[in-house]
């Protein structure tokens, strides 16, 4: 990088442009000076950048070189015929940019999805236990606030078998007029239980991610209330 600094440096300062138009000779010497360079150049950044070093060296028509030659003044001799110039860079607009930096950041996002720390899984329980809990399809049909609470939803549901109430700490993450409609897993024959001063029947079941977001677990697709989880 230094190198490549001096020529820019080297070629803002000389003009050759400028000074083509009274002194040919010394453009001659500019030109050949800033091709030294450039050839410099291919040989220093092939190990990092070998596609642009190629592309460098088949415009300088120069190839052959060795580690050791990085730092001459001639190796281009005179009377050394180039090929024609092509860009070795295309210029990268900012929206491009940006979206490679989304992409990374969501890449980096999932990485850390799966690679978070998982709850260990608690001890094995009995077939015939599992086979106690009655998990169906429900609806919410209606969805409200909790006074006095942050994290406490009163929801209706539909199970197909009938319509009650399940207090849900879900609010935090759900605006009651967004569920109402959403379809969801529903433990029916968990006890009732009062929650500040409300009878819940049941519990919804949800997904809670490693930073700690829910989801409903629903089926994918719609299934009637009251349909068996198995």
């Amino acid at each position: 990088m230094n190198v490549a600094r001096l020529g820019n440096k080297y070629l803002a300062e000389t003009e050759p442009w400028k000074v083509i138009k009274t002194d040919e000779d010394r453009v001659r010497t500019i030109l050949n000076i800033s091709l030294q360079i450039a050839a410099n150049i291919e040989i220093l950044i092939e190990p990092f950048l070998p596609f642009t070093a190629d592309k460098l060296m088949k415009m300088l028509n120069y190839g052959g070189h060795q580690w050791e030659d990085a730092g001459k003044v001639n190796l281009l001799h005179r009377g050394h015929q180039l090929n024609e110039p092509v860009l070795l860079f295309e210029k990268i607009e900012d929206e491009e940019v940006q979206a490679q930096i989304d992409k990374l950041n969501k890449s980096k996002s999932d990485n850390l999805l799966t690679t978070a720390e998982v709850a260990p899984a608690k001890e094995n329980i009995q077939f015939e236990q599992f086979g106690a809990i009655d998990i169906r399809v429900a609806t919410i049909i209606a969805a409200e606030k909790v006074e006095k609470t942050k994290k406490l939803l009163k929801l209706t549901v539909d199970t197909g078998i009938d319509q009650r109430t399940v207090v849900s700490g879900i609010a935090e993450f759900f605006k009651p007029e967004d569920i109402v409609g959403q379809q969801v897993s529903l433990v029916v024959n968990l006890a009732p239980r009062e929650i500040k001063g409300i009878l819940s029947q049941g519990m919804i079941l949800m997904s809670e991610n490693s930073e700690g977001k829910l989801t409903f677990v629903a089926p994918v697709a719609n299934h009637g209330n009251g349909s068996v989880i198995r």
